[in-house]
């Protein structure tokens, strides 16, 4: 900070980093004494800083815009105050949304910035005109690749069966499968288009034979849930270490405010047919399989990953 040449008397400066946005993002700054006293500036080329002059002695708030819905809708930033003749440098290192944090990762600022549980809050259109809020949460930093992070929603989405038939699979069609598909597809777009392809692994029901298949919304597999191995089959390499969730606790998820069981990607042990099993988790926190010959029913649980443009 310092004193800055070149404008007026009883005016201040704010320089706006914007090496962490994307082409055509908005920037603003607003006055947060004063509704009439907006400033906008589009990001021509990444990198370029943008200056805005503004009256000093003021408290301002500088964010992004986006289109949210079809409605220009301020998203994360920071405020501060401007004295008189002061320059302010700042980078917007936007946490609150997957815009901002996308930003984080392309600036390998992700271990400085972010932890793990950290929220944020997404647009989901759930059969209606007007997108709602869906709470997502860090449950991983750089878990598998250099400048990732792996969202896991905070609450269960709804409660499906998982029917698969046979010795199922999720990488085959069933409800579990349908479900997250269906979730990828209510995001708004600004979001959707951010979401890396996720290739994992899945156990067929009944047998020791892994299939894979590539997501770009998947609920987790029983290793990465409990951070073992299922009980009757060995994992294969696909199958990581390193558990999503550290705690039993933290596995715990409710559905409307009620503790609820959510399923993981993975087939169980048990009989065949009509009578085979899934895993899942309970609502302890504990990993287990259980049948759905009775339709059964437990919750799905939206993951999604996003990792470093570069």
């Amino acid at each position: 900070m310092g004193f800055a040449d070149g404008f007026y008397y009883g005016q201040g400066r704010i320089i706006c980093d914007t090496s962490t946005f994307s082409v055509g993002d908005t920037i603003r700054v607003r006055s947060m004494t004063d509704s009439n006293k907006v400033w906008n500036q589009q990001v021509a080329t990444v990198g370029t800083a943008l200056v805005f002059t503004v009256p000093c002695y003021d408290y301002y708030k500088i964010c992004t815009v986006q289109d949210i819905g079809g409605v220009a809708t301020e998203v994360g930033g920071t405020y501060r105050t401007i004295d008189y003749g002061q320059t302010l440098f700042i980078n917007v290192l936007d946490k609150t949304t997957l815009g901002g944090i996308q930003g984080i990762l392309n600036a390998h600022q992700e271990l400085n910035v972010l932890s793990i549980g950290d929220e944020v809050t997404i647009k989901i259109y759930d059969g209606g005109i007007t997108p709602i809020d869906w709470t997502m949460q860090i449950g991983a930093l750089d878990l598998y690749d250099s400048h990732e992070v792996i969202f896991v929603s905070k609450n269960i989405l709804d409660i499906t069966a998982v029917n698969a038939g046979g010795n199922g699979s999720y990488a085959n069609t069933n409800d579990l499968k349908a479900r997250m598909e269906l979730f990828y597809d209510s995001m708004v777009d600004n979001d959707k288009v951010l979401l890396k392809e996720t290739t994992k692994s899945s156990l067929k029901s009944n047998t020791t034979s892994y299939e894979t298949f590539s997501a770009k919304v998947f609920p987790p597999n029983y290793k990465e849930v409990g951070g073992s191995n299922l009980p009757w089959g060995t994992s294969p390499v696909t199958q990581y270490q390193y558990p999503i969730f550290t705690t039993q606790a933290n596995r715990i998820k409710t559905y409307n405010g009620t503790g609820t069981s959510w399923w993981t990607c993975d087939g169980g042990g048990g009989s065949t047919g009509a009578n085979i099993e899934w895993s899942y988790v309970g609502t302890s926190g504990a990993v287990g399989y259980q049948g759905f010959y009775s339709n059964n029913t437990s919750g799905v649980l939206p993951c999604f990953r996003l990792t470093a443009d570069s």
